[in-house]
Parts: C-alpha cells; structure tokens; sequence
C-alpha cells in the first residue's frame, strides 16, 4: 500500500513507498547461550533474512534483523555508548514452535516460530511483544528498502517517549494506519505549532509503555525518516514503527519502572557528562546583539540592574557575512578585549557556528574543504550547494572521520583567530538545515562517506556535527569540560552537547508545551535540555515573559532568547515592577545551584534524568500519569509554576500519600501528598516545593554571576518528614575540569536525626582538598496537621559555621544542632 503523511502548508508532502506484506513463516537454526540466531523467511515471497537475539546486562534484550541482499546503515558506533556488554540466555523449554528462555533474574522471553513473535515476560506477566500484529515488513525493491514492526505493551495505561515533538508527555493515539502518525525525521521548523505530532529537530526512537504496574520499553535504533503510530487500548498500547530505509534494530527494556526503563535506555546510549558549573546559571542571548559595543553594553547593564547572568550569546552577526571562524571586523573590532573584558565580569560568551559553508574562493574554510574533498556531494560526484545564511553554501561531510578531525580542528585558538578559551560553541542548523529545499533539508539522494545515502543517516547529521565540535574543544583546551548546545539530536547526542526546543513562539501554548517536551527529553537522555524563555519568534507579552521566567528557571538550561525582527527584551529594559519578578526567578535559579549541580553529577553516574515527571518518583500514582504542568528536579524539589493567563488560582497535585510532606516555604504550609491542592496565586507567585524528608544545599547570597558563590558559605534546608527525619546529598568539585574523573570531588550524605545532623562520606577514597563552610542550618517542621491535608511549619534557623573538607574512609561528624 502507498504510505503518505499529510503534512502542513509549512513543508511540501512527502511521501515513500511501503507495501504491506503477507504473513511470514519462521524457523531458527541454531541456539547459543548468549544468543540466539536465526533466519526469518516471508513465505509469500520465500525473501530470508538473518535474525540474532541477545540477552545484554541490565534486563535489556537485543533484536537485530539482517539485510543479506542489501546494505543497510546501522547507527550503532554513534547511537550506543560503545559495545553493550552481553549476558546469557537460560534455555527453559523449547518445543516446535516456542523457544522460551531466562534473561536475569525476573525476565523471560517466549520466542515463537510460525508466525514469528516474541513476548517478554516481567514478573510473569506480559510486558512486551513484538510481531503481535504481524505487520513486520522488510522491503527489499531497488527503489524501496523500508521497513516496519509492530510492538505491543499489555499492560501498560500510557506511552512516553519518541522525542522530538511538540506534544503531551502522555502521547495521545494517532489515526488508522498512521494518517496522523507521529514523524521522526529532523526538520528546521520555524514556529512550529505546539500539541502536534509533526516533525522537529530531533529523532530519539525510545518508547515506554508506562504502567502502574510494570512499565517497559523499546528503543528504535534507526537513523532514517520514520513514523511511529500510538493506539492507546483499553488493554494496553500498541505502536508501530516504519522507517524509509537502515538496518531492522532494536532493544526491548524489562523494566520493571519507568526509573528502570531509563537507566537501561541510557546505559546503552550514555549520560552527559557533568557540565562546568557556570553553564547552569543563567543565559542571556539574542539574535543578533550586533556589535561589540552591544555585547559589552548587555553586560554592564545586567550588573547595573543588579541581574544575575552567566553567559553571553553571540548569534550569527559577529561573523564575516555569516562566514563561520570569523568575525566581523566592523562591527567587532577586538573580540579577544571584548572576550576578556565579559571573563573580567565574571562571565562567559558562545559563539554560533552553523555546518553550512558559504561557497567562495578566498574563505578559508570553503578553500580547505574543497581541496580535502569534505563537502557532502551529489550521486555524480559534485559537490551540493543550497541555500543557507550566506545563500549558496555546501556543508561538511561529518561522516568522514578526517573531516570531522579537520573541522574539529577549526575550533583550536591558531585556526578560529581572535578566540578564547573562555569562548564556547553553538551548532545551530545541523538538521541540516537548506532553505527553499524539499522539507528544507538536503535531498535524499545525496552522498556519504561509505557510500550511504542521505535518507540512510539524515537525522544523525547533526549529532556528527557536535561529535566533531566536542572533539575539537576538548583538543583546544583537554583540562576544562567543553559546552556545546545543539538543535538537532539523535539518540546518545546527550554525550556530547546540551540541546534547546527550537524556535518557539511567545504564547501561552507554548510555554506549556515546553514542559512536556522538556520531560521527554530528559526521558530519552537529553538530560541538559531547555527552551527559549520568553518564546523567540515574535514579541511577548509582558504578563506571559514573567511567568515564562518563573518557569524557566526550573528548566535544566536556562536561557532567555528572542529573534532579529522582535523587541529587545533583556530583563532591566522593563518596568521596575517586571524587573522585581523576573530578578526573583533568576536569583532563585541561583539559589539552588548547587543542588543542581549535584543532582548533575548523580545523573552521569546513575543515568536517572535531571528533572522528571511525577510519575518517574510515583510509579504507582496513577493520578500522576497525565501531569505535565508540574515536575520534579531530582528527588526533592517540585516545580509548579503558574503557567495560565491571568489566573488568580490553580490546582497543584502533591504525590507520595499521606505520610509524603511537601514545604512551601513562602506561606510556610505543608501539604499532604494525598492529592490536588487549590493554590492561590499572584504575578509574584512563582510556587516550588520541598519534598518532607529531604536536605537542600543552596547559596542565598545574591550574586551576579557563579564566580560570586565560589568561596560563598551555604545554607542547608532541613525539611523533617512525619518522622522527624531528613537526608540529602552534597557534591562539590573544582567547578570546571575533569579531576573529577579521578575522584577529586567531595560527595557527602547529610542525615538528620534526633536533632544531630550526621555527615558521612558516601564515596571512598576522594581526594580534593578545597574545603567548603555551611554558614546556616534553617529545620522545618510540621507543627500542625489539619484534616483536609494542609498543614502549618516552623523554622528554626541555626547560625552555626561548619567547615568541611576531606573526611576519612567512611568517617562520620555528628552535629548538634539544638
């Protein structure tokens, strides 16, 4: 059957081959103890393909399908996190049509023969089957390689997942046979309309099945145009992949939680690595600031108006008519004074750099790459041109390893002139991004290195791009963590640079969408995640920049940014009232940095996201399933702004049951974890909470930038749950380099029990010897508990200086406290 996706008026319809197939016949040849291989035979056409199941650590289950006629692309070597260490099938039964066989501890998996299907048990329960519907389909016609698999989660009440999409956290079902089915295929789409499944800038194909019960996943490991169809049942989700072209591959997730779920996504495809400190303060950009006087003047004036800023953005009009690694002489006449004189600030500056070269004789970076032969070409072997920012531009061969080393090399102070070290890099329009092109990418046909098409590899462009900026900034500088945003993503691009949604727009809509898509980035392994506060395409409403900010701050990155055509919007341009508010939200950003700093590093070691839905804490809430207006940083705060035009009241749900406290310490009201709450608010109200049993690391001081709390003494939130008690983590480290990876770093955990708070060292064998002072010690408690769930705190605030530094092998300090 013909398969077409109706698109908007936005981009042209698109549209490839996809013949459904008959029902196929099975048979397995021969069984090992770490694998199973076999052949699937499609006996309408008596077509055979190669199959091998692996069992991995982790409960994770591996399916690859093999092309014996046909080269197909596989992501592997970019999407996984080097090779997925192996485990072993247990064989427990095997008879003429079913193989069942033991993976770990609670996981079976029931392989049956005619038709092909396999089923994979949790807990004796089915949690996943594969081929349920019979709709596997490998086409193998000279014009037509797609394929497609269905999978079945039984159990499960709600699917999360298959990012990048402006839509619910909670997808909702497409139509019949994927007439409105969701499009993974990376796209440079301008004001793109929020709650649709339409393509965007990034392609991660991990799906859950989320349950109350027990949730499990897939991950769709396919760098090709694909469409994912959801039907939610009243007994379970069914989805179906169908991608134009690459290798039939695929991980199957025991589970049993969503938590689980995730850690065995992103063991397979990796974390990102801790970031330096200052990249989660706050960042201030616009397209474009245009000139040097402009940045320098952006600068001084956040300090004027007493605004905390970490970073500022540089877009593409410091360049030589948008000619990447240069500046514009004009309008930037000394980039290096300028760079110093934003580090004398106590700041930081990013400089855009798009993979689109201008084609012209004399630019240095056009010579070199046409004489190395690093541009992408056409099937008859010249080099692409399109249309960019500097209107005819050819664009780097990424999946070339020496181009990607040379263009990695452009980053190094010798070749990009007039850099720092204190400069880092943007990759903006790495979809690739080709104006007045069919879906403004580059065609399909296209050649690359190994002699794969453009359709084979188009949504892991982008992630080659930042794979060889990365490099070359851990090249130009190996002691300090790099930073790099990107647009477009693919699975494990986490591992190399922090990501934005895009180019939003200033409403409501989309400010509420940004959560949700933040959530399920984070989910799929994009841990540094944010989006544009205050929307870029247009210019924002006063009320809505406020709000959006309160938000924003909860954002993992925290950015405010706005296009060339829209008003200038940096916060002290605004009435004294409006700066109040927007001040508040960037010092509380501020306030918990370290808390999110440790939260970070938890993430690089245990894979769990930085923020996270309700449901990832409360697996068997199923009120929380649904929420995404609301979000958890770790473990122990939540976020619930106002996120409603002028509202004067909204309803918050607080999880964890009767027993779970949570502190507003506003109104110094705790709420029971028993349900929805009305919360009043104001233009002021900007609502978070503290998990009861928790312990916050935070810095009150106002500062202008991180530096400012580098030798600052800490505040520690004591927040005793209903017995009484509280426990938290503390990790510090220098700040910026990567001694961390050899255990230069302190990790405490702070307990408080019986009014002594108790510090011991969680990893053994640390060794940093900058000590760090907690200057107060503030303890709530519940001192009342109504009957409708809301209850009153008080504080006690213990002015006490502790000073810590290097503990002993598992050595602990008591503390009195009163």
């Amino acid at each position: 059957m013909a398969w077409e996706i109706p698109r908007p008026q936005s981009f042209k319809r698109l549209c490839f081959r996809f013949h459904q197939r008959d029902e196929v016949t099975n048979f397995i040849r021969k069984v090992q103890t770490a694998s199973i291989g076999g052949s699937i035979r499609n006996d309408k056409n008596s077509e055979e393909f190669n199959f091998r199941l692996v069992a991995l650590e982790g409960d994770t289950v591996r399916l690859t399908v093999q092309d014996l006629e046909n080269s197909r692309y596989t992501p592997q070597e970019d999407a996984l996190d080097g090779v997925p260490p192996e485990s072993s099938f247990s064989l427990l039964s095997r008879d003429d049509n079913l193989i069942s066989l033991g993976v770990g501890e609670n996981i079976v998996v029931h392989l049956y023969i005619n038709p092909f299907k396999i089923e994979v048990y949790e807990d004796e329960q089915n949690v996943i089957t594969v081929n349920k519907n019979n709709r596997l389909i490998i086409n193998t016609d000279e014009d037509d390689k797609s394929l497609a698999l269905d999978f079945s989660f039984p159990l499960a009440q709600r699917a999360y997942g298959i990012p990048q999409h402006a839509e619910r956290l909670s997808l909702p079902s497409t139509g019949p046979n994927g007439l409105s089915a969701f499009r993974m295929f990376n796209v440079d789409y301008y004001g793109y309309q929020p709650f649709t499944r339409e393509a965007l800038y990034g392609s991660i194909g991990v799906l859950y099945g989320i349950s109350t019960e027990i949730t499990s996943g897939i991950f769709w490991m396919n760098g090709a145009q694909t469409f994912v169809d959801i039907d939610n049942r009243v007994d379970g989700v069914d989805a179906l992949f169908i991608s134009e072209t690459g290798a039939l591959e695929l991980f199957l997730f025991g589970g049993p939680t969503l938590k689980d779920c995730v850690r065995q996504f992103t063991a397979l495809t990796g974390v990102a690595e801790l970031p330096q400190y200052f990249t989660l303060g706050y960042h201030q950009s616009r397209y474009s600031y245009m000139s040097q006087e402009d940045v320098e003047t952006v600068v001084a004036e956040f300090d004027n108006h007493d605004f905390p800023m970490d970073t500022i953005w540089l877009d593409i009009d410091y360049t030589d008519g948008y000619r990447y690694f240069t500046w514009n002489s004009t309008s930037f006449p000394d980039p290096i004074a300028m760079q110093n004189k934003i580090v004398e600030t106590g700041r930081k500056a990013v400089a855009i750099i798009d993979p689109h070269i201008k084609v012209e004789e004399g630019y240095f970076v056009y010579d070199q790459a046409l004489a190395n032969d690093y541009f992408v070409k056409h099937p008859n072997g010249t080099v692409f041109e399109g249309l960019c920012w500097p209107d005819l531009s050819s664009y780097i061969e990424f999946f070339d390893k020496d181009a990607q080393q040379w263009y990695g090399d452009l980053y190094l102070l010798d070749n990009f002139e007039n850099t720092t070290l204190n400069l880092y890099i943007w990759n903006d329009m790495n979809e690739p991004s080709v104006f007045e092109a069919l879906d403004q990418t580059m065609p399909a046909d296209l050649q690359h290195a190994g002699g794969w098409e453009h359709r084979d590899v188009h949504n892991l462009y982008g992630m080659k791009h930042i794979e060889a900026t990365k490099g070359g900034l851990l090249r130009r500088d190996p002691n300090r963590r790099p930073f790099v945003l990107t647009r477009a993503h693919f699975a494990g691009s986490q591992r190399y640079a922090a990501m934005w949604t895009g180019d939003n727009s200033p409403t409501w809509d989309h400010l509420r969408i940004s959560i949700p898509m933040v959530l399920t980035e984070s989910l799929a392994g994009m841990a540094f995640c944010g989006a544009d506060v205050g929307g870029f395409t247009g210019n924002v409403a006063e009320d809505l920049l406020q709000r959006w900010y309160q938000a924003g701050a909860w954002y993992p990155f925290f950015r405010g940014h706005s296009g060339i055509d829209t008003d200038r919007r940096e916060p002290y341009l605004f009435s004294s009232e409006i700066q109040g508010r927007v001040r508040e939200a960037i010092r509380t950003r501020y306030r918990h940095l370290p808390y999110w700093y440790t939260v970070f590093f938890e993430h690089e070691r245990t894979g769990d996201p930085i923020v996270r839905p309700l449901s990832y804490q409360y697996p068997k809430d199923a009120s929380v399933l649904d929420i995404d207006s609301q979000w958890l940083i770790g473990t122990d705060i939540m976020a619930a702004p106002v996120i409603y035009e002028g509202v004067k009241g909204i309803t918050t749900y607080f999880p964890g049951g009767p027993n779970e406290y949570w502190y507003n310490l506003v109104d110094m009201l705790v709420y029971n974890g028993i349900g929805n709450f009305p919360i009043s608010v104001t233009m002021d109200t900007a609502p978070y909470y503290y998990r009861g049993g928790s312990i916050i690391f935070r810095i009150d001081e106002n500062v202008r930038h991180t530096q400012d709390q580098h030798d600052a003494a800490y505040d520690l939130y004591v927040c005793a749950d209903a017995n009484g008690e509280a426990t938290g983590t503390f990790y510090l480290d220098d700040l910026e380099s990567f001694a961390y990876k050899n255990k230069a770093y302190h990790y405490y955990r702070f307990i408080y029990r019986d009014n002594k708070l108790s510090v011991e060292q969680i990893d053994e064998d640390t060794d940093f010897e900058t000590s760090f002072s907690i200057g107060k010690i503030h303890l709530y408690r519940v001192t009342s508990r109504s009957r409708n769930g809301i209850g009153k705190a008080n504080r006690i605030t213990i002015n006490k200086k502790i000073t810590l530094g290097n503990m002993k092998r598992k050595s602990k300090i008591d503390i009195s406290l009163l």
